[in-house]
């Protein structure tokens, strides 16, 4: 259960493009410390490293493809291959679900391309965090505090979902208009 809240959390914070988070997160799910953690990030993501930190949901351009190839050539897969043999096997396991998931979205040309692996896991995600804080309530339900903190985590729930849902909209949109829609 722990390892599943993490996890979440740490894919809010992909999201948000909050770095200490990540890192926090990335800690906890897998032990990775602050010098492992930009090629984890990236290798999580799909996306160079400088791109998490920014918005992971950014076209990917030309130049970003280009730096992604030339650090595979420059050694890095033999630092992932290092990386990943330290991470739980769960973990390692969910990283390629993920992997596989956003590798098959890019290449069948799904409607939102590999951001759609990003949109789905944030909504799981936050339902998740959502959950945990309505666990984490002691006490009735009609005490004031309870109803205060209910509805806060309601609101940063709705909030998240209600992004997703702009983003998702403006996607569409895009693709209506003939515009890139992958990453």
């Amino acid at each position: 259960m722990k390892l599943r809240r993490s996890y979440a959390k740490l894919w809010l914070a992909v999201i948000d493009a909050d770095e200490p988070r990540m890192r926090k997160y990335a800690y906890e799910v897998a032990g990775i410390n602050d010098e492992q953690f930009p090629l984890f990030a990236s290798a999580i993501t799909g996306r160079d490293y400088r791109v998490v930190t920014k918005s992971v949901a950014a076209p990917r351009s030309l130049e970003e493809k280009e730096a992604i190839s030339d650090a595979l050539g420059d050694g890095m897969i033999e630092q992932l291959v290092q990386l990943l043999g330290q991470v739980p096997r769960v973990m390692l396991l969910i990283l390629k679900t993920n992997d596989l998931t956003r590798s098959l979205d890019e290449n069948l040309h799904t409607r939102q391309g590999p951001i759609r692996t990003f949109l789905i896991l944030a909504r799981y995600a936050a339902r998740c965090v959502y959950q945990e804080k309505l666990e984490q309530l002691r006490g009735s339900f009609l005490l004031p505090r309870n109803l205060w903190l209910r509805f806060v985590a309601w609101s940063t729930f709705a909030k998240i979902e209600a992004k997703l849902s702009v983003y998702e909209t403006w996607l569409g949109c895009r693709r209506i208009l003939g515009m890139q829609t992958a990453i």
